[in-house]
C-alpha cells in the first residue's frame, strides 16, 4: 500500500504533463501564421559560366501579418520574392554562386538547416523547411 502511494504522485505529475504539452502542441499547430503546400528547388546552369538555384515555395493561408524576410538553403541565407495569385502565395529564393556549384559558394550560414524565415507580429521566426523535393536542372544557352 504504502508503494502505490509513493508511485501516484509521480504517475499524476507525469500525466499532467503529458496532458498540457499535447495541447500546447495542438494549440500551436493549428495557429500556425500560414501552411506550405509544396517546396521544391530547381537548379539551373548559364553556358557553363553561371550557375545558381531557384528555390519555390507554395503557401496557403497566409495571415496577413507575415512579412517573409529569408529563406536559408544548403547554408546559404538569401533575401525571398512573394508573389500572389488566385489566392496562392509563391516564394521564391535565387541563389546566384557564380561558376561554382552551391556546396562550393564562400558565405555559408553556420550550423544552419534549411529554413524560411519571417517576422510576425514584430517577432522574428524561423520555420524548418523539410522534404524539399528537386527538379531537373535547367541548361540555359543563350
Amino acid at each position: 500500500m504504502k508503494m502505490i502511494n509513493r508511485l501516484k504522485a509521480p504517475v499524476v505529475f507525469a500525466l499532467l504533463l503529458f496532458i498540457s504539452v499535447s495541447c500546447a502542441t495542438l494549440v500551436t499547430k493549428s495557429h500556425e501564421p500560414f501552411s506550405i503546400s509544396d517546396i521544391y528547388y530547381r537548379s539551373w546552369v548559364v553556358k557553363d559560366i553561371e550557375k545558381g538555384t531557384d528555390v519555390f515555395i507554395k503557401l496557403k493561408d497566409v495571415n496577413s501579418n507575415v512579412d517573409f524576410t529569408s529563406i536559408v538553403f544548403r547554408g546559404i541565407e538569401t533575401d525571398i520574392r512573394a508573389t500572389v495569385k488566385n489566392g496562392v502565395t509563391v516564394l521564391k529564393a535565387t541563389i546566384n554562386t557564380g561558376p561554382s556549384l552551391i556546396e562550393n559558394y564562400e558565405y555559408k550560414v553556420e550550423d544552419a538547416g534549411d529554413m524560411l524565415r519571417f517576422t510576425y507580429k514584430g517577432s522574428k521566426f524561423s520555420y524548418p523547411l523539410i522534404n524539399i523535393r528537386r527538379e531537373s536542372t535547367e541548361f540555359i544557352k543563350e
